[in-house]
């Protein structure tokens, strides 16, 4: 289905991206997109085998009725990481939701990493977000997610409207983890099993990287850092979660237990992307 054609917003957008592994280096092999999402080219900051993209979206950010869809294809034996040039603003919906899907498949012997900077989530957005990750045995997926609900740098809080978020992760085909949650305003204050009187909170997944009680150990000792980060082991998948005032906080702590996984399915070491410093 054509996005384009099915929804009334000027700024609803779809991105397709497809990689593969050439003589030694990942190729982005495929690059469509419908309106303002896209890819300037392939960066090579760590080599020629991991390749990292830019994921633009032109307007800035997210006003009500918009549909971004993201759907990137790893093929055997490519390495890609993924992330944005700044926050994603999602503004007010007058009473139009606003959605955004984002898609990964990702091959036996494949690496992706998601690595997107936080969504801020405006007074009466009504915000849908949706991550859908299949691997297949051999190939691994790390990636998160951070949401800041209300701009409190401008004192101006979530008092109105909602984010609903769904993330599903299969390995070969059957789901292994799927989650879907709602907040609200009259919800995500309400104490603790919610977000304990925070606003802000990430999530971080882990997929195809073996985790023993050694790696188990030293990924709590991180997460001891931050009073309110915790790990949940589901066989196949890692869930991390954060909670807190400070995203960038949050962000150091999520970059801490990937600089400490990265060794185990890459041989190169954990680099920041540049991007995040300008």
């Amino acid at each position: 289905m054509n996005l384009l054609d099915s929804q009334s917003s000027l700024w609803s957008a779809e991105l397709e991206l497809g990689f593969d592994f050439r003589h030694g280096k990942t190729v982005m092999s495929h690059n469509r997109h419908e309106g303002p999402l896209v890819v300037q080219k392939a960066l090579y900051p760590e080599g020629p085998k991991m390749c990292q993209i830019l994921i633009i979206h032109p307007p800035g950010g997210i006003a009500g009725g918009d549909v971004l869809k993201l759907t990137c294809d790893l093929g055997a034996g490519a390495n890609a990481q993924f992330t944005t040039p700044g926050a994603t603003k999602w503004y007010e919906s007058f009473e139009r939701p606003s959605k955004q899907s984002t898609i990964f498949n990702v091959k036996s012997n494949s690496v992706c990493e998601w690595m997107p900077q936080e969504n801020i989530i405006f007074n009466k957005c009504l915000a849908d977000m949706e991550i859908n990750v299949s691997v297949e045995t051999g190939g691994v997926f790390v990636g998160w997610d951070f949401c800041a609900l209300g701009r409190h740098i401008d004192h101006a809080p979530l008092l109105e409207g909602r984010l609903k978020q769904k993330m599903n992760i299969s390995v070969d085909g059957v789901s292994k983890f799927l989650e879907r949650t709602i907040f609200s305003p009259d919800q995500f204050m309400d104490g603790p099993g919610i977000l304990d009187d925070f606003s802000n909170f990430g999530t971080m997944a882990v997929v195809g990287v073996e985790h023993d009680k050694i790696l188990m150990d030293e990924l709590r000792g991180i997460a001891k850092e931050e009073a309110h980060c915790g790990i949940t082991s589901l066989n196949d998948v890692l869930i991390i979660r954060w909670v807190g005032g400070d995203i960038e906080r949050g962000r150091q702590v999520f970059t801490n237990m990937w600089v400490r996984l990265r060794p185990l399915y890459s041989s190169h070491a954990a680099v920041t992307p540049r991007i995040w410093n300008t």
